[in-house]
């Protein structure tokens, strides 16, 4: 048995439609909302504007737009980009709308990417409330209409099993999935890295595995852990996507990931080198320019091995990126660079 859970508002697999979604209502949730006094789009716009949203998308994150006369349209009847076990917005139960989760945190089914908005402090409980309130009315639009019927629920993930986080990254598991990107397009040579987490971690997660998506955007990540630990989707000049994953001993599951566009422009790298070293060790560099470096998401992937790691420059600072690994592995070695945005470098590839 297995949950999971996606960084940045930041995708249906190869082959998921944008659909729509069926109103859900539930007996509790219609008496708790009759006495509430009715909640206009026009004061779910001005929350996005308020709290920053609307200004990060799609001015960061281009996934979807929520910017006046734009945000409806990119929230209804459409299937979460990160997640395609999501919804945007299930009209009437807030508990299976993405949006809702975003901001409200994903509680016992851990968390799709980080809580929004990103990098500030949650958002207020009459904020919250006053956004849980419209979805449970119905989320009814700029002209006051409910937004169109459909056949066509959409459940959302199961909760997280109550796993101890995974102590090893390796494991007796299998993980498979698809990339697409912001098109829901496959993507071809992307990267879904596995991570684990906790204090003894550097940074507090630490890369370890990698598996990289054949022509139809298909990636197989095998012997994998038991217990939790999370997953990160990488592809070129996107924000990245990250899942926490539960999986039971010997389990099987299916997760895809789906990248949006990046709007920024950075981080760049170039030089990417490897170089074999006497002691039968490898030393792997790039330089790596742009503000806002990441110290534990700029990173050389081995895909034949399966294997990736962390490289680091003092300070984190623009300049010479390295680490010296004590093995030889054949290539080729893949290298990008992320940003606190989450944007995610172009990749270089070294063979040999």
């Amino acid at each position: 048995m297995r949950a999971r859970v996606a960084l940045a508002f930041l995708i249906p697999a190869v082959g998921f439609p944008l659909i729509g979604f069926a109103f859900v209502h539930h007996d509790s949730d219609d008496q708790a909302t009759e006495a509430l006094s009715p909640v206009a789009y026009g004061q779910i716009q001005t929350l996005f504007d308020d709290a920053g949203c609307a200004g990060c998308h799609p001015g960061v994150n281009p996934a979807i737009d929520l910017r006046s006369g734009h945000s409806y349209d990119s929230l209804v009847n459409r299937a979460a980009l990160e997640d395609p076990s999501y919804a945007y917005l299930v009209a009437g139960d807030p508990q299976k709308s993405f949006l809702y989760l975003k901001v409200a945190g994903f509680g016992d089914a851990g968390q799709v990417g980080g809580r929004m908005p990103f990098g500030q402090p949650p958002l207020g409980a009459d904020q919250v409330a006053l956004l849980r309130n419209w979805i449970a009315q119905g989320a009814r639009g700029p002209d006051g209409e409910l937004p169109p019927k459909t056949t066509t629920p959409l459940p959302g993930e199961p909760n997280l099993p109550d796993l101890p986080l995974a102590t090893s990254p390796i494991g007796t598991g299998t993980i498979s999935g698809h990339v697409v990107d912001q098109q829901r397009q496959p993507i071809t040579g992307a990267l879904v890295t596995l991570l684990l987490r906790g204090d003894g971690q550097q940074g507090g997660e630490e890369h370890y595995r990698v598996a990289q998506t054949d022509s139809s955007g298909r990636y197989t990540l095998e012997d994998v852990p038991n217990g939790t630990f999370e997953l990160k989707a990488y592809a070129p000049e996107t924000i990245y996507t990250s899942h926490f994953v539960a999986l039971g001993s010997g389990a099987s599951e299916k997760v895809d990931f789906g990248v949006a566009t990046r709007a920024q422009t950075t981080p760049s790298i170039s030089h990417p080198h490897v170089q074999l070293l006497a002691n039968g060790g490898t030393r792997l560099s790039m330089t790596v320019t742009g503000p806002n470096l990441d110290p534990n998401y700029t990173l050389v992937a081995n895909p034949r091995s399966g294997r990736v790691f962390e490289v680091h420059a003092k300070g984190a600072k623009a300049g010479i990126w390295n680490r010296t690994i004590p093995m030889r592995l054949k290539g080729p070695w893949v290298f990008l660079a992320v940003d606190r945005l989450c944007s995610a470098s172009k990749f270089l590839t070294v063979h040999g």
